[in-house]
């Protein structure tokens, strides 16, 4: 065997992050680690990688003894969730400072860079600093960091977080080359679609391994999905699904030229010097709709936002968000919304309750309202055992809740949610989502990037950016029906896909 656990346990104080694990993986194998929110992944790849040492038990990997992995750590790769990058080092130096402390030789060093800036699609940007990438593309040249040599064991935790789907797609594809050249994979997901694709898969819970098998073995060949697995194991109620139709008729607007517009582009554009981030955008969101923001890592989604929230000022065109001018009210607009960022914007030092306070205080809400609002935050988010928590302490669907009720303790008519569900389990998307349908359903305007295909088709409408241009707009069904065949629908990832892959052909 690659890796062979048997009753590993890890102690941080009173609290155990694994409980008793026993586990094996065969050399080849593709395993798949997934969970709730701090059930533990991270620290066992932690402890497989060498870094971290158990509490009791005992591991063996690659035949060496987990009490010293130091004979074999070269035969190792690991990808943490913040993976080491250089900010001051441009892409391209990145990847070399790792191909010089892998020692992979010249020629192998120069192929598999190509292949992998091909891959991730950051050939264009091997110039520039990695400081000045954004999230998904920081994650992506992470991966590539991590893929530069060809260890024996790979592990992998969350290694697509925050990455696009056509990414996503090309990233699995390496990873079944290299499994095909006999590394030994161990990743842990937040995707359920990529579990699917592993040999076999583990849920861990609470430190516990609650269930172990083939994707088939696990799901009775179909009869359920993964999703429905993980929700029901780790305590969601998957009797009362939240489906695509729910959804669509949530907040579904009727018909009206007449309509209030929440948002209103007209031919916005920003540029970076001699790079256009986002290219003569125009496109108008109704007043309490879902609207979806699509689009691959670096398409300007992100500048996008940053403009309709007055944090950016555009370079040529026009906005407005609710009513303001982008251009010369952007006071006025961060007043009127609330902006949640792909990374919570959260203080980790101060607890819960300060972290409700300072934003109370930036919002200057009287003192009835914040006593008001502080409670609802608190019973929204599910922290009334833990609002003396630091925020750095809770796991990541907590954080995700609170970061909401302090974008939106204010209670503004619209919300920007800037990939706000990545890298949280199924659980916790969950409920996010159940948020975001009741804040809709008070007529609040929710403008939302997201990576998972599955909660675009939540969205009343989507719209799909690449390479700062709009390329598609419609309802999810609209765009499925206009790329189907004989009748029978594509899926949203197929969708967006072959959209990218249409305009690179151009």
């Amino acid at each position: 065997m690659a890796v062979v656990i048997n009753n590993l346990s890890k102690r941080f104080g009173e609290l155990t992050a694994v409980n008793s694990l026993t586990l094996s993986v065969a050399p080849g194998e593709l395993f798949g680690l997934v969970g709730s929110d701090g059930a533990g992944k991270t620290t066992t790849l932690r402890m497989l990688s060498g870094v971290m040492d158990a509490s009791a038990g005992d591991m063996m990997v690659l035949g060496c003894s987990g009490k010293d992995l130091t004979p074999v750590q070269g035969r190792i790769g690991y990808m943490s969730q913040r993976f080491g990058l250089y900010p001051d080092l441009t892409v391209a130096e990145n990847i070399r400072f790792y191909a010089d402390l892998f020692g992979v030789e010249t020629a192998e060093r120069k192929a598999r860079t190509e292949r992998l800036l091909a891959f991730s699609g950051m050939a264009p940007f091997s110039g520039r600093q990695a400081g000045r990438l954004s999230g998904g593309m920081k994650q992506k040249l992470g991966l590539c960091c991590a893929l530069i040599h060809k260890p024996d064991l790979l592990l992998l935790d969350e290694p697509t977080n925050g990455v696009d789907p056509v990414s996503r797609r090309d990233f699995w594809r390496i990873l079944t080359d290299l499994q095909s050249e006999g590394v030994t994979i161990i990743v842990a997901t937040a995707y359920l679609d990529e579990a699917a694709r592993c040999d076999r898969v583990g849920l861990l819970h609470n430190g516990r391994l609650i269930a172990c098998g083939t994707p088939a073995e696990l799901t009775g060949n179909g009869a359920i999905t993964l999703d429905e697995l993980v929700i029901g194991k780790i305590g969601g109620d998957t009797t009362v699904p939240l489906t695509v139709h729910e959804a669509s008729e949530f907040t579904k607007p009727t018909p009206d030229s007449n309509q209030q517009q929440a948002v209103i582009l007209n031919h916005l554009t920003k540029t970076f010097g001699d790079f256009t981030a986002v290219d003569g955008v125009s496109l108008s969101v109704p007043k309490g709709q879902i609207f979806g923001f699509l689009g691959p890592n670096g398409a300007g989604k992100s500048t996008t936002i940053r403009m309709l929230c007055g944090i950016l000022t555009p370079t040529a065109g026009s906005g407005q968000v609710a009513g303001f001018d982008i251009a010369t009210r952007p006071e006025s607009i961060k007043e009127n919304i609330g902006y949640m960022s792909q990374r919570f914007s959260l203080y980790e030092d101060l607890t819960v309750d300060e972290n409700i306070a300072f934003y109370a205080g930036v919002y200057r809400l009287t003192e009835n309202k914040r006593k008001e609002r502080t409670e609802w935050v608190i019973k929204m988010a599910g922290l009334t055992e833990r609002r003396g928590s630091k925020a750095g302490e809770l796991s990541g669907g907590w954080r995700q809740r609170l970061a909401l009720g302090c974008a939106i303790l204010h209670e503004p008519p619209i919300v920007f949610l800037d990939e706000p569900t990545s890298g949280v389990d199924p659980l916790s998307r969950r409920k996010f989502w159940e948020l975001i349908y009741s804040l809709a359903e008070k007529g609040v305007t929710v403008f939302v990037t997201t990576h998972y295909m599955d909660e675009a088709e939540y969205c009343d409408r989507l719209a799909l950016i690449y390479r700062g241009e709009l390329i598609a707009v419609g309802t999810p069904l609209d765009l499925k029906q206009e790329r189907s065949i004989d009748g029978v629908l594509p899926s949203l990832e197929d969708v967006f896909i072959g959209l990218i892959e249409e305009h690179d052909k151009r």
